[in-house]
């Protein structure tokens, strides 16, 4: 019997540690797969916009083909519209899950097409339009929206942790595609080249070292891989040997208390009729309907800056730097989002008088900005390396700070407001800024003209 009870205590040892060990391999595994369907997002559009240095010179509406984009991706709210709706029509009945399939399976197809269908063009209203790019710019949006609010929306499901996963997978959205843009190289930079008179410069640009097809393609791969990672996620138990799940909701007579010890966060239930013999550090749901209102606003006005407005004068603002000081600045802001999503793991909340103070930091640089794309095609320090340093350096600033922002409002809502639809609202303030953002500069851009485009291989600036 002896030898038994000594097996026995041997084994039981290594099971209890194995266990731990079990789990934090689930934790990271369903980690990751919430960041790789978070990447079905908005990579399709943000991969577009990435490769708009290359596309932009090979297509008949050029310069003013990013505010057009900008449109259809602000018409394209009218399937958010209709999904909040359907959720305030069902109520408890309305799920999520079935626009998340609809999302990252009309993406791929969607994908595939504009691989194959970016550059056709069709003659209508008296002029070549790249009809074929645009209507599936429409599609990818109407997805891509409404991506905002059930992407989200389907994280109310998981423990808090787990919003910095679908924040990192949305942040990767435009790190991959421009890593693809990269490993193209600078494609798109203009060479001037004399015409036959001899007295006109016509530019021919730098074959990158793979097409926009291939681009594409490789983009559509990624959707693929976000959807068998969603279906990983509802098809197998992944969720519940890594305990990710979020609690149910609880009555007022008990509280869901968070503690953080590391990387490794605890839920405790607590019985307000119940002793508590251990000490534990409770972190109550603090936050008020006007600050959880307040944020809101917030996230609303630097949605129009940075996903309305800005997006639309990109090529107003840089490329009177040249083609090269567009293409750094795609990569760096997305890098750039990359790194404070990195920072927001360590620290995941901002103060509201921070929050306040960031943000009107942001906006006193996008005004800088707005102003510099008022000035092209010879804005100042136009043509000059120091002149894209500072732009690229003012672009890059504005966008870690807005993009920390977001994700830290994001984080109190989940964390500190008690009602489970917060994310849902969430998603809603991004959309609404983006269309708040959009519609005027596209009516600026299109209609009054207000933005001069700066062609290639034209002196502009005479110093």
């Amino acid at each position: 019997m002896i030898p038994n009870v000594a097996i026995a205590d041997s084994i039981e040892p290594n099971h209890s540690v194995s266990q731990p060990s079990k789990m934090k391999t689930a934790q990271i595994i369903c980690f990751a797969l919430i960041a790789i369907m978070n990447l079905s997002s908005w990579i399709d559009l943000f991969g577009v916009f990435t490769e708009l240095p290359l596309i932009i010179p090979l297509v008949p509406e050029g310069w003013t083909l990013p505010s057009m984009m900008l449109v259809c991706n602000c018409a394209a709210n009218l399937l958010p519209v209709l999904v909040v709706f359907l959720r305030w029509y069902q109520g408890k009945k309305f799920s999520e899950i079935p626009y998340i399939y609809l999302i990252i399976t009309v993406g791929i197809v969607s994908c595939f097409l504009l691989s194959l269908l970016w550059h056709k063009t069709v003659y209508l209203f008296g002029r070549e339009r790249s009809v074929w790019l645009i209507g599936l710019v429409f599609t990818i949006s109407l997805l891509d929206n409404t991506s905002s609010l059930v992407f989200f929306d389907y994280m109310k499901r998981f423990r808090g942790l787990y919003l910095t996963a679908a924040f990192l997978g949305e942040g990767f959205t435009g790190t991959i595609p421009t890593i693809l843009l990269l490993l193209q190289g600078i494609g798109g930079e203009a060479i001037c080249v004399r015409t036959s008179n001899d007295t006109l410069l016509k530019p021919t640009f730098t074959e990158p070292r793979f097409s926009v097809r291939i681009y594409m393609l490789v983009i559509t791969g990624i959707i693929v891989a976000s959807l068998l990672a969603f279906l990983l996620l509802r098809w197998t138990n992944i969720i519940s040997l890594a305990d990710a799940a979020e609690p149910a909701n609880f009555s007022e007579e008990t509280e869901l208390d968070i503690v953080r010890n590391g990387e490794e966060e605890k839920s405790a239930i607590i019985s307000t009729n119940e002793s508590v013999q251990t000490p534990i550090a409770i972190v109550p749901k603090q936050t008020t309907e006007k600050t959880f209102l307040f944020l809101l606003c917030i996230n609303v006005a630097n949605s129009l800056v940075v996903y309305g407005i800005l997006p639309s004068l990109i090529t107003y603002i840089i490329l009177p730097y040249g083609q090269k000081a567009l293409y750094y600045s795609t990569f760096l802001d997305t890098i750039g989002y990359t790194t404070v999503l990195l920072l927001s793991i360590r620290h995941p909340h901002l103060s509201m008088i921070s929050t306040i103070a960031a943000s009107i930091v942001s906006y006193i640089i996008a005004i800088f900005l707005i102003f510099i794309a008022t000035q092209s095609p010879c804005p100042w320090w136009a043509d000059t390396i120091h002149g894209g340093f500072i732009i690229i350096f003012s672009h890059l600033i504005m966008a870690l700070i807005t993009g920390y922002v977001r994700i830290t409002i994001g984080n109190r809502i989940k964390d500190q407001w008690s009602n489970k639809n917060g994310l849902f609202y969430f998603g809603i303030s991004v959309q609404l800024g983006s269309a708040l953002g959009t519609v005027p500069t596209f009516l600026m851009i299109n209609v009054f003209d207000l933005f001069v485009a700066r062609e290639p291989c034209h002196v502009y600036c005479i110093t």
